[in-house]
């Protein structure tokens, strides 16, 4: 059995009377320690999938099995443990809390998680050691993106899900 299996998923969202399916019957099956890649045009289908692997979002239909459990049967109270647990999320727009510092930012992460990292090694290790006491603000784009991606990586996750982990920086370089 695969670690991550996506089984006949589904997702629809209905606005009124249109009903759009963001993913329709998407199968797909990731090995434990494979580094996977999605990647399609805009509109896709590919943050819907991400949402429903991270458990913030359900599906229509179908079923997604991770490490043996399928989530698509899992309760709230089982999907907010599963979140905090299992899933290191870097969102596409940073999600960083303005009024935190950056090692304030990640030191939220890790107070919910059974097994953190060291906030402060994590983000010397990203390249923002010199910069821990600096709110997002005072921070560029890409160190944002880096506080956000040591913020995910400090939860010692399980999993973890990256949407558009590259995006600022290939804005940049342009």
């Amino acid at each position: 059995m695969s670690y991550i299996e996506f089984k006949n998923v589904v997702k629809e969202y209905k606005m009124g009377e249109v009903s759009i399916k963001a993913l329709d019957n998407t199968n797909f099956q990731i090995e434990k320690g494979e580094l996977v890649v999605i990647v399609g045009p805009s509109g896709a289908g590919k943050t819907t999938a991400l949402n429903i692997l991270g458990g913030m979002d359900t599906a229509t239909s179908g079923d997604v099995i991770i490490d043996g459990k399928n989530i698509t049967k899992f309760k709230n109270k089982q999907l907010i443990k599963y979140r905090r647990d299992d899933i290191g999320f870097v969102f596409q727009f940073y999600n960083l809390v303005q009024n935190l510092t950056a090692i304030e930012n990640v030191e939220l992460a890790t107070q919910i998680c059974k097994k953190p990292l060291d906030p402060k090694e994590i983000l010397i290790k990203v390249g923002l050691g010199d910069r821990l006491k600096n709110f997002p603000s005072q921070l560029s784009g890409g160190e944002q993106q880096r506080v956000a991606i040591a913020r995910a990586i400090a939860k010692n996750p399980k999993l973890l899900l990256c949407d558009e982990p590259t995006r600022r920086i290939r804005l940049q370089n342009r």
